[in-house]
């Protein structure tokens, strides 16, 4: 099928594509070329709900360990490798691997394990928000960005003086993922953050804690060990995954109340739909734009070919919006929604996120503080959204809470 113009001029893997409108391009092709060859990129964009959880749910069909993400995508149009590859931890791995590592490292987010965190959690962010201004003041800077980075870096027992340096570093491990990072992006990761979080794994080797730098340092798959370095890699995974993901839904909130003030407003006035309005802005915001995988074998779908070895974009965004799952309400946020839940927010099948638990009840905390101390929130200056072809967020929001 010939695709639109707009699928045509549209650049995937270009983070000015989706500072525009992508969800315009995205419903063109959901609705006539949902399979569909993006020629400059080399590799397919998939648009339907349906054929990304498909996708998602064999593995065996559709792999991980070269092609997750965005970078993957690039390096491999490129004829490159994903630099280290065997070493990039659990996101990069396929069954019966993934299967191993996910059940020795899944442990620390349960619901059940995540529920013990609920004081501490708890804790960050009333002292967040304590400190807020009266006036405007970034959203993102202090609120979105430091949360949820805060709250993993404790998980990962992270001195609390270094917390906000760790912040930063999140953001530029972001950027590495979603390819748009610089020279000076990867300078900073293999000059100071990979030192520094070596240096922590050999000091819980030593001295193990109560954290998840101590437990990798101990964790065991098939008998062995992790060595310094699959340790440090999964640290990094984790603490961009952990914290941009939860920071991209914060910031979602934020943007989603102040575009629809009727929804924000129903919030504010019944606090206990906070966390089906959580899911909403998962399913609507998408705060992971995409995954992406590689395909195995030459396989169809809606009798389209993919041939093996061939990409595969997992246009989360793009599901998440589809009519033919939610509905003639596709576009609408609804805070309301009763089946809000079955988003594609955090992936779908052997890699659905492990954090889920987590970053909703960082969210739901959010929620909580937001509604109890104030009657609104609002935009009120020049918003800078972040470019990127990953995670959908800003670089800065100014916003004023209407204080009760």
């Amino acid at each position: 099928m010939v695709p639109l113009a707009s699928a045509r001029s549209a650049r995937f893997d270009d983070a000015e594509f989706y500072l525009g409108d992508p969800n315009a391009t995205f419903r063109d092709l959901r609705d006539h070329d949902p399979v569909h060859w993006y020629e400059e990129g080399k590799f397919w964009v998939v648009t339907k709900y349906d054929d990304i959880k498909t996708i998602s749910a064999r593995p065996e069909k559709f792999k991980s360990e070269r092609i997750g993400i965005m970078m993957d995508l690039i390096a491999h149009r490129e004829g490159r490798d994903p630099q280290g590859y065997k070493a990039r931890g659990i996101l990069f791995m396929d069954p019966p691997e993934h299967r191993a590592h996910r059940k020795a490292i899944g442990v620390r987010f349960t619901p059940a394990a995540v529920s013990k965190l609920e004081q501490r959690v708890r804790e960050v962010i009333n002292k967040i928000f304590d400190d807020l201004p009266d006036g405007e003041f970034d959203w993102i800077e202090r609120v979105a960005e430091p949360f949820p980075v805060y709250v993993f870096a404790y998980l990962l027992g992270v001195p609390e003086q270094d917390w906000p340096k760790v912040a930063g570093w999140a953001t530029t491990i972001a950027k590495v993922g979603s390819g748009v990072a610089e020279d000076s992006d990867m300078e900073l990761i293999f000059g100071e953050v990979a030192p520094y979080l070596m240096g922590l794994v050999a000091e819980k080797a030593e001295e193990p804690t109560d954290d998840l730098l101590s437990m990798l340092s101990q964790v065991r798959i098939d008998g062995e060990p992790f060595n310094e370095i699959e340790v440090m890699i999964y640290a990094l995974t984790l603490l961009a995954a952990g914290s941009e993901t939860t920071q991209s839904l914060i910031a979602g909130i934020a943007s989603s109340f102040d575009l629809h003030p009727d929804q924000a407003d129903m919030v504010f006035a019944d606090p206990a739909l906070g966390p089906n309005a959580v899911e909403e802005v998962l399913r609507w915001w998408t705060p992971v734009m995409s995954m992406a995988r590689q395909s195995a074998q030459d396989t169809e779908i809606r009798g389209v070919t993919i041939r093996e070895g061939e990409g595969l974009l997992l246009a989360y965004a793009s599901a998440n919006r589809d009519a033919d799952h939610w509905g003639p309400t596709a576009e609408q946020f609804d805070v309301r929604r009763t089946e809000a839940a079955g988003h594609l927010g955090f992936g779908v099948g052997e890699h659905f996120c492990m954090g889920a638990a987590l970053a909703r009840r960082e969210a739901r905390f959010v929620l909580d503080e937001l509604t109890a101390r104030a009657k609104g929130i609002h935009v009120t200056g020049d918003a800078v959204p972040r470019p990127s072809a990953l995670v959908h967020t800003y670089d800065r929001l100014p916003v004023t809470l209407d204080y009760r």
